[in-house]
């Protein structure tokens, strides 16, 4: 079936990530008590889902996970932990992005928090000169972030949304995500999907499919 639209995850599809330098920071601070502290952000917990959809503050996030241990950690230490996982975006895929928003409507879908999109942002002043904002805007017709909309993948009422917000027929449009339960709820309310798989460019990935 022909593809019109396209919907991008962020994490390890745009912008690549390693999860296991959040870990490793955590561990090396807090020793014992890490695994208090992982407790609290796994996807399946309520404080995480809280703070993925904006409902958690982002000083409230932090202070609860300090509360969890009685070590001094600073919420800046937990900062840093919490971004080491964000590394980069390579420039050819600012390029593909480009080129796909010439012939396909083109949208970004992201589970993130106020943390990592204010990471983002310094990242692509720094590196690129421009601003989330702006990245947004350049790339995308439009972008999705679980904190603004309040919603989270892979529940399918984040997924009717968009496809509602943006007038699109899920049978004409394409969801890309690194992550298989993510993947599935976007099947549920009938996108075609790719999961991409972690380490693979997704320039190539397009190509082949």
């Amino acid at each position: 079936m022909s593809v019109k639209n396209i919907i991008f995850d962020l994490g390890n599809v745009i912008i690549d990530l390693d999860i296991d330098r959040t870990w490793l920071h955590l561990k090396h601070w807090l020793g014992n008590d890490y695994e208090l502290v992982l407790k609290n952000i796994q996807p399946d917990n309520d404080i995480f889902i809280q703070f993925e959809v904006g409902k958690m503050s982002e000083e409230d996030f932090f202070q609860t996970l300090r509360q969890t241990t009685d070590y001094p950690l600073s919420i800046r230490q937990l900062k840093e932990a919490w971004n080491s996982m964000l590394l980069q975006i390579p420039p050819q895929r600012f390029a593909l992005l480009a080129r796909l928003k010439e012939k396909y409507n083109v949208f970004l879908l992201s589970n993130t928090n106020k943390t990592h999109v204010d990471w983002v942002d310094g990242y692509l002043q720094t590196v690129y000169g421009f601003t989330i904002q702006d990245f947004d805007a350049r790339y995308f017709h439009k972008a999705y972030y679980s904190h603004l909309i309040h919603l989270r993948k892979p529940n399918e009422d984040i997924y009717e949304y968009v496809l509602k917000d943006a007038h699109l027929k899920a049978s004409e449009t394409l969801f890309i995500d690194d992550n298989a339960q993510n993947i599935e709820g976007a099947k549920r309310v009938g996108l075609q999907t790719i999961l991409h798989r972690i380490g693979d460019e997704i320039g190539d990935v397009l190509k082949d499919y």
